[in-house]
C-alpha cells in the first residue's frame, strides 16, 4: 500500500464513521508508539482496516444483538474463544 494518505488504493471504500475523543487519542497514541518502537507511524485509517481484518476472522455471536455495548461484548467474547 502506498504511503501517501491522499491515495485511496483500487477496491477500498470511504467509509465516514464518529468516534469518541478517547477513540481518536487511543488511535494516535497507538501510530505514535509504532514509529517509536522502529516501525512506521500509520494512519489511523490502516489501523482500523487492520482491526476490521482481525475481527472478520472472528465467529461473532450477533443473535439478538440490540446495542453497541452488547456487540462489544460479544465481540470481547469470540477474541477469548479464538484458536
Amino acid at each position: 500500500m502506498s504511503r501517501f494518505r491522499s491515495e485511496v488504493p483500487k477496491g477500498l471504500f470511504r467509509v465516514p464513521i464518529s468516534i469518541t475523543k478517547e477513540m481518536e487519542s487511543w488511535l494516535q497514541d497507538l501510530s505514535s508508539k509504532m514509529k517509536s518502537s522502529g516501525g512506521y507511524k500509520l494512519p489511523k485509517s490502516y489501523i482500523i482496516r487492520a482491526l476490521l481484518d482481525a475481527a472478520m476472522s472472528l465467529k461473532i455471536d450477533v443473535s439478538q444483538v440490540k446495542t453497541e455495548e452488547e456487540l462489544v461484548e460479544r465481540i470481547l467474547k469470540a477474541i477469548k474463544q479464538y484458536k
